[in-house]
């Protein structure tokens, strides 16, 4: 095969967010108590594996944990709603909340803009965990609209006071075209762009490098949201893109004719899995 260039993505894999999770939930499991990961810690196939093997038990709801067990409770990185943290008390665990910071600013959002008599707008995906999670602290009333289709369903009067706020791995752009959009809706509407910086950073990079190669490789979990976004984003500038779980995927004859190929990996890729995939690219 001839030389083929590989270049990563300025920003790419782990972001500070999900690697306090993942060293948070760590040490956990290095307490000697029994722990109850809710749902995925983050969405990781390998790195909830990782955890498995060291025997964190993944439960999808709290009523899965055997009545009267003790333990630690793992809150993910999504965060949860409020009714949650209670129910934990309520059964005796003790609740370790690894929410990424960014996640706990837009459900403080959620909940002041609620508080305030206002119709909650989130922009997100619906059934993703973090878009799940806000909806709870918006008291339940958030409206999800993953689109402008969804938005223009929206029905209230112009004189009803709104909120705007997003799932923290949108898309800047998408964010703003359905916020001018929701602009026309009302004439009271306050706007929160709570898309964190680390999914910005990313976004940015990964689509700068896209127009510089003839391929790039997005790595990353088919549930990760901000992984699906990056895939989208890069794919949008022309440049033939793939979204791979693990060097498992990777299709050699996608490298055919290819000079320079790019790499770029979703916010809860862990490092050992973005390099295996660099390692079997530059041995070709």
């Amino acid at each position: 095969m001839p030389y083929m260039d590989i270049l990563i993505a300025e920003h790419s894999g782990f972001c500070e967010g999900v690697e306090r999770a993942y060293r948070i939930a760590l040490e956990q499991t290095r307490e000697g108590r029994p722990v109850f990961m809710l749902g995925n810690l983050v969405h990781n196939a390998q790195v909830v594996e990782k955890f498995k093997n060291s025997g964190v038990k993944v439960v999808k709801e709290i009523s899965e944990i055997p009545s009267g067990a003790q333990g630690t409770l793992l809150i993910s990185a999504h965060g949860v709603a409020p009714q949650v943290y209670e129910e934990a008390r309520t059964r005796g665990l003790a609740v370790v909340d690894t929410s990424c910071p960014w996640v706990k600013k837009a459900q403080k959002i959620a909940k002041e803009l609620a508080d305030e008599g206002r119709v909650v707008v989130i922009v997100g995906d619906k059934g993703h965990p973090e878009v799940k999670a806000l909806v709870g602290w918006s008291g339940g009333k958030g409206q999800v609209v993953e689109n402008l289709a969804d938005l223009q369903k929206l029905s209230f009067p112009p004189s009803e006071k709104v909120g705007i706020l997003a799932q923290t791995t949108q898309a800047e752009e998408h964010f703003k075209r359905l916020t001018d959009e929701l602009k026309k809706k009302t004439k009271d509407l306050k706007v929160f762009n709570t898309i964190c910086g680390a999914t910005s950073k990313r976004q940015k990079a990964a689509v700068d490098l896209a127009k510089k190669v003839d391929l790039m490789l997005v790595i990353g979990d088919k549930l990760s949201a901000n992984t699906k976004r990056l895939a989208e984003l890069c794919d949008q500038t022309g440049t033939e893109t793939h979204q791979i779980q693990t060097v498992k995927e990777l299709d050699q004859g996608w490298l055919k004719g290819k000079k320079k190929v790019g790499i770029t990996a979703g916010a809860s890729t862990p490092e050992w899995v973005i390099e295996e995939v660099i390692t079997l690219l530059r041995a070709r």
